[in-house]
């Protein structure tokens, strides 16, 4: 977790990786479905960090939640991007990808069925959705340009093909985790991930 200046209207980030993860840790204590709206002096009791260490990078909710989401992505970020440059063709790399974002919801649950609300409650959305786009869109979107250029990959337009992989996987993930309260993502993967590979073959 790197630093930045809390008045260039980024999200907060923590450069001492203990406060860091006290902070994460009571995440887990807010009862589901609060979107990580948690008041500085909430947070405070939870963490036992301290109200002016917190005020230092946080002004307030908003700075909280985004920091909350970005560690979030962050997270994801890795085990998709590990997964699309392991070794293999495209079509199994791109599998991998997919599997490794179910993998991260059923890691983190509350990312899954929360997030379109927290982004949306954002006042300053834009960095937190340019986020979502470099950490989880990207590594699908790359990985379907290169099949494309390889010819292993039918995919005419690559962002819409992006999106809706993504939204595949959303949409299950969030449903199995809203009506069960958990996910199995290799389970899930064998099932969903080839159905949705057999759309981007070619003919």
């Amino acid at each position: 977790l790197g630093w930045v200046n809390r008045g260039a209207h980024h999200a907060p980030r923590v450069h001492d990786l203990r406060l860091a993860g006290k902070l994460l840790e009571a995440a887990d204590a807010l009862p589901e479905g609060t979107g990580f709206d948690v008041s500085i002096d909430e947070l405070a009791k939870l963490s036992g960090v301290p109200r002016a260490t917190l005020y230092y990078y946080f002004s307030g909710k908003e700075d909280v939640v985004q920091f909350y989401v970005n560690n979030l992505l962050e997270r994801t970020a890795g085990g998709m991007n590990a997964a699309a440059s392991a070794g293999g063709t495209v079509v199994e790399r791109l599998a991998g990808t997919l599997t490794a974002l179910l993998h991260a919801f059923a890691a983190y649950p509350r990312m899954c069925v929360e997030l379109p609300a927290l982004v949306r409650g954002i006042h300053e959305f834009e960095p937190v959705v340019a986020h979502i786009e470099r950490a989880v869109l990207a590594p699908v979107r790359e990985l379907l340009i290169e099949g494309r250029a390889t010819r292993e990959l039918v995919a005419p337009d690559v962002d819409l093909a992006a999106i809706s992989l993504l939204g595949a996987i959303h949409m299950v993930a969030m449903m199995d985790i809203v009506t069960t309260g958990q996910l199995d993502a290799d389970a899930r993967a064998r099932v969903l991930v080839p159905q949705l590979m057999r759309g981007l073959l070619p003919r």
